[in-house]
């Protein structure tokens, strides 16, 4: 399973672009499945948009790559209400965002590897579920 971090670095050069270009790589290949909760798109979509605030890419530029990654089709996993209640929980308990938490939440839910690009996600989801920091990814 992905969070944003690891998506947005599908579409944006910015450090570890390379190891997440590893990560897509074996997803087209079909050697890796990939999954995330539906709030990756959304917080992918931030991404871009603030990086055509900073005019880092045009807005052309970051709906061709949005685009790019809604025909990815990576599959969408669905939370319950009691998910819900549960990564509310978890996210009081461990002090963590409750972006974060849904990530763990649903890495719980479909019993997958969370990779994160995100030093702060990475640091409580290994306290919680297997997880794997983008930088030490190997194909």
């Amino acid at each position: 399973m992905i969070d944003a971090s690891v998506a947005s670095r599908f579409l944006l050069v910015e450090d570890l672009s390379d190891k997440a270009a590893q990560v897509l790589e074996g997803f087209l290949e079909g050697a890796l499945d990939l999954s995330a909760p539906k709030l990756m798109i959304c917080e992918v979509g931030n991404t871009l948009w603030k990086a055509t605030k900073r005019g880092f890419i045009s807005l052309d530029q970051a709906e061709r790559k949005f685009s790019y990654l809604l025909r990815l089709k990576i599959d969408s996993i669905e939370l319950n209400e009691e998910d819900h209640r549960e990564v509310l929980k978890w996210s009081v308990r461990s002090n963590a965002t409750y972006y974060d938490s849904l990530y763990v939440r649903s890495s719980i839910k479909v019993g997958a590897v969370l990779l994160t690009g995100d030093d702060t996600l990475f640091k409580v989801a290994c306290e919680e579920i297997p997880a794997v920091h983008l930088r030490d990814y190997r194909r």
